[in-house]
């Protein structure tokens, strides 16, 4: 089994060495992380100028790694090309702080997945507390893609969006299959009196949320895993459409 690992926080992160750990037990792992972090690149692409790389000392587990001076949706395009490999499955992660609810809009980590997703690779993204050194993660990603192997729950028309409990949690209690939840990160602008600096202020909207939502499970303990749609039609809204009288 060849899988590719990639992240958004840049290819000295935490995370990814977990992730690059776990995924050596079940094949052959290639990396391709970006050099410097890039969170809330969602899908971005380079398109108009060229993308530098370079090869350092594999994490361990890994069998090649490239650094890519892009964006995580870049990393997925350039492995293709570096590492001349038909890939079984791409894993996105572990990311240090939750995407869940609309953050997956915002997501490098998802936006990596689902460019892969894209190009034909099923993919899985993880995501965290920002919390160092969490001791179950190793373990409980080993767990759950055991499982996930052997029921090939990642082969579908979707990418599995995987996050861990909060931080609060010493363990998950177990798994839930949810849906996203409708927490809102954004920012607000404050400017310089000159009007030509804006400073983000960053804010979090909360709203009441579902038993079956991302929120709840990750809140109550539990690792939460929701298969994202890549079709953001809304059938319902074309029948509306269509319907509506002219």
């Amino acid at each position: 089994m060849n899988i590719l690992v990639v992240n958004d926080d840049g290819y000295l992160a935490p995370g990814i060495e977990t992730l690059v750990k776990a995924m050596a037990l079940f094949g052959n792992v290639y990396v391709a992380a970006p050099k410097e972090g890039q969170s809330a690149k969602s899908m971005a692409i380079t398109i108009k100028q060229n993308i530098n790389v370079f090869y350092p000392e594999p994490i361990v587990g890994a069998k090649h790694m490239i650094v890519v001076e892009g964006t995580p949706a870049d990393c997925v395009g350039v492995a293709l090309k570096a590492f001349n490999v038909d890939f079984d499955l791409c894993v996105s992660g572990i990311n240090y702080g939750h995407n869940v609810a609309t953050d997956i809009f915002y997501s490098g980590t998802v936006g990596a997945a689902r460019e892969a997703k894209f190009l034909g690779i099923p993919s899985i993204a993880f995501s965290a507390a920002a919390v160092p050194n969490l001791e179950y993660l190793f373990d409980e990603t080993v767990k759950l893609m055991d499982e996930m192997k052997e029921s090939e729950l990642y082969v579908g028309p979707y990418v599995l969006n995987i996050n861990f409990p909060k931080a609060h949690v010493a363990k998950p209690l177990g798994v839930k299959i949810t849906k996203l939840g409708k927490r809102h990160q954004h920012s607000d602008f404050s400017s310089t009196k000159d009007g030509l600096v804006f400073v983000p202020n960053y804010g979090v909207t909360h709203y009441l949320e579902e038993d079956e939502s991302d929120i709840k499970a990750i809140e109550n303990g539990y690792v939460s895993i929701t298969p994202l749609s890549l079709d953001n039609t809304n059938q319902e809204a074309i029948e509306t459409i269509l319907n509506h009288p002219s």
